[in-house]
């Protein structure tokens, strides 16, 4: 069975010894951006429950980058060099699985209107990763972090989804549709080939 993202951080955080982990648990802390984790809930975490709170806090994906980020901070080179290597290679295996052949015309359009908005109901109906989804098009600046605010404050998936779709996504135009695609196709791979009738 392969390594699960929460499997890679036990085991780098295990790796640390008490008091490593301890001055991970104080840097994770410091942290400016949000979410924030308050000191009371890590005081005395062990790394499983570390791996599990990073991992619900962040998602699984943001975990990764915060936890390398703290690595770093404490010069624990050789976890963070393990983390980003198991982060590529989970990225390069998605890559390979979503990059096949595509249907679209040219820039993602169908019908004079660019695959997002041709599928919008779709989308808003289906999409079921949408946090990794707005994790991902930050990073990337296709939206920001006051958007990401908004769409997160939505109750429900759908909601998120079509505060996602009607309001930062628009605003984008079409490069940003483009990257959101691109993402769709990591995180909803099979829903996104459907789409397209392959």
């Amino acid at each position: 069975m392969p390594k699960t993202v929460g499997d890679t951080l036990i085991g780098v955080l295990n790796d640390l010894g008490m008091t490593k982990l301890k001055w991970f648990r104080h840097k994770l802390c410091e942290r400016k951006q949000e979410p924030k984790i308050r000191k009371g809930n890590v005081e005395n975490l062990d790394p499983i429950d570390l791996a599990d709170l990073l991992t619900r806090t962040f998602t699984e994906d943001g975990a990764l980058d915060v936890a390398i980020e703290v690595l770093r901070a404490i010069d624990c080179h050789d976890g963070a060099k393990e983390l980003t290597d198991f982060k590529k290679a989970q990225e390069s295996s998605v890559m390979s699985g979503a990059a096949k052949g595509s249907a679209l015309g040219p820039n993602n359009i169908i019908k004079d209107k660019h695959f997002v908005d041709h599928h919008r109901t779709a989308l808003i109906d289906r999409v079921s990763q949408v946090a990794p989804i707005l994790d991902r098009l930050l990073q990337r600046g296709v939206i920001t972090s006051n958007a990401y605010s908004d769409v997160r404050a939505e109750k429900t998936k759908q909601n998120r989804m079509r505060e996602l779709i009607d309001v930062p996504l628009k605003a984008s135009g079409s490069k940003g549709k483009d990257v959101f695609l691109d993402i769709l196709m990591e995180q909803e791979p099979y829903l996104i080939s459907e789409l397209k009738g392959e």
